[in-house]
């Protein structure tokens, strides 16, 4: 349990303490309940979505709902995909690149990344059908935060001096992988049947690209690429989800 309780720490705002600081091999071993963690996080977007979608119009309580989601993430993940994006878009070399995503403050293409981003989440939100949306959005933080294991368990951390999210790329091991990837793919086949594996399955065709991207790009990953990796993998999921074949 212990594991996830780190795990719930790092990528919710829950409240919930333990005794004492968390050791770098337990926090990077508790990958291996990131999708447990979504799961808890997809129950509560539920919660939201049933509550909100019985005394609001539906676009506004879709809104909310993604406002939910934000709001459980801390905003966590959101800051890394515009620093990512930031340090892509300005940066001629991995030095530069990663330079300009260890500056806290947001560039303007940032931002209008970030914007884009929601936008197509409320669009994706906005047209599930409502028999599957209950599956869909418990999945939604699944399928987001399991994609941030394979890309642990195959990149090296970027910064010679560490970071946020070294103890991830160091600690991931084939066990947590394996664990991580049971927990999502046995969630998505419950959930969604045979669609929900295919869906899985280019979630993490998709992330093992991005793993080979950013070593080229970075030399590895860092705390701001599993933000960005978490979202655009979320943002994925919701279009697959929408698409109408």
């Amino acid at each position: 349990m212990k594991g996830f309780i780190y795990a719930l720490q790092f990528l919710t705002i829950i409240p919930i303490k333990t005794r004492g600081a968390a050791e770098e091999r337990e926090l990077g071993r508790s990958t291996a309940f990131f999708p447990l963690v979504g799961a808890v996080q997809g129950i509560i977007l539920v919660g939201a979505n049933l509550l909100c979608s019985r005394f609001l119009p539906t676009d506004i309580a879709n809104g909310l709902v993604l406002v939910v989601l934000i709001l459980t993430n801390g905003g966590f993940h959101l800051d890394g995909f515009a620093d990512t994006i930031d340090g892509l878009a300005g940066g001629s070399t991995k030095e530069e690149r990663l330079n300009i995503m260890n500056d806290s403050r947001i560039g303007a293409i940032g931002v209008v990344a970030i914007v884009l981003l929601l936008l197509v989440k409320f669009l994706a939100i906005n047209n599930l059908q409502t028999d599957a949306k209950s599956y869909i959005l418990i999945l939604l933080p699944v399928i987001g935060k399991w994609s941030m294991v394979p890309m642990a368990y195959w990149a090296d951390y970027a910064r010679p001096t560490g970071g946020l999210g070294k103890a991830f790329t160091e600690h991931t091991g084939i066990k947590e992988f394996l664990l991580a990837t049971f927990f999502a793919l046995s969630a998505s086949v419950i959930l969604l049947s045979w669609y929900g594996l295919v869906y899985a399955g280019i979630i993490f065709i998709a992330a093992y690209l991005l793993t080979v991207f950013f070593k080229r790009k970075l030399g590895g990953v860092t705390g701001d690429v599993f933000g960005f990796q978490s979202e655009i993998s979320e943002v994925i999921y919701l279009v697959l989800v929408t698409l109408k074949v």
